[in-house]
């Protein structure tokens, strides 16, 4: 078992520094993978083309006073914390972090979802509603991801608050999007613990959705890592659909991740 799980863990490094693909089919928005969903593993080829990350991933780097107008902590039972970063002026949040236990996934799939609510903890002024994102032509689509905690009910419900939802083009949300998450969860599963940073990019000028104007972004992206593993892997996605999402796969949403990572020596 042990040669095992190293020969698994071995395979996804190589295809997560770029040297091969993991492509991913047969998810649906609403539930998480199982036994019997389709996965391919990473083709390893002869390239030698890695990425050398040099700088160093630090939340508080992003997760800041000086970044955020508001910073939330909200505490999962396995005592670790979802951190969202929160912009007054978007109504929404720029970096939203969290730590997976391998363990947990999949332990469940609650079937019955939450409802979204606004965040109490942000002033009246700057809350958003459910109602916003109605009839927008955006999905409300989770930054830190509903399947990643659905082992536990009052988990599960922290991950409804709308300061961790954000307008996404429903083709992206449901198709593109939703593999990098999947993988997140491949991932944490297979090392037993993933750190992730999600960002999101704004326009100078973005485009606003409902009564209470939220910002709409043009892109997100999303770090993985594992420090202990010496794991780092990165994706950036724009909010809408160029080309057929029946072709899209994770490895071409692969970016460096250096230009993703606030270094502590900036």
């Amino acid at each position: 078992m042990e040669s095992l799980k190293f020969s698994l863990v071995f395979l996804l490094l190589l295809g997560f520094t770029g040297c091969g693909t993991v492509e991913i089919s047969d998810i649906n928005e609403s539930s998480s993978p199982d036994a019997n969903s389709s996965i391919k593993s990473p083709d390893i080829n002869n390239s030698t083309d890695t990425v050398e990350v040099n700088k160093t991933i630090n939340l508080d780097n992003f997760i800041n006073d000086t970044n955020c107008d508001q910073v939330l902590e909200k505490e999962f039972s396995t005592g670790s914390l979802l951190s969202i970063c929160y912009d007054y002026g978007y109504k929404s949040a720029k970096y939203v972090a969290y730590t997976l236990d391998g363990e947990l996934i999949n332990k469940v799939n609650i079937v019955e979802r939450p409802r979204f609510y606004r965040e109490r903890e942000v002033p009246k002024e700057y809350q958003v509603l459910d109602s916003d994102y109605t009839r927008s032509g955006y999905d409300r689509g989770h930054l830190a991801p509903d399947a990643d905690f659905d082992y536990n009910e009052e988990d599960l419900k922290i991950i409804y608050s709308l300061a961790n939802i954000v307008p996404q083009d429903p083709n992206v949300n449901r198709y593109f999007w939703i593999k990098a998450e999947y993988q997140e969860r491949l991932v944490a599963a297979t090392l037993g613990e993933l750190s992730v940073i999600n960002g999101v990019v704004f326009d100078e000028k973005p485009k606003y959705i409902g009564a209470n104007r939220i910002a709409v972004s043009k892109g997100f992206w999303k770090i993985l890592y594992n420090d202990e593993e010496e794991f780092r892997q990165c994706y950036y996605y724009n909010n809408y659909v160029l080309g057929d999402a029946d072709k899209d796969t994770l490895d071409k949403h692969l970016v460096d991740c250096n230009s993703l990572i606030i270094g502590d020596d900036e």
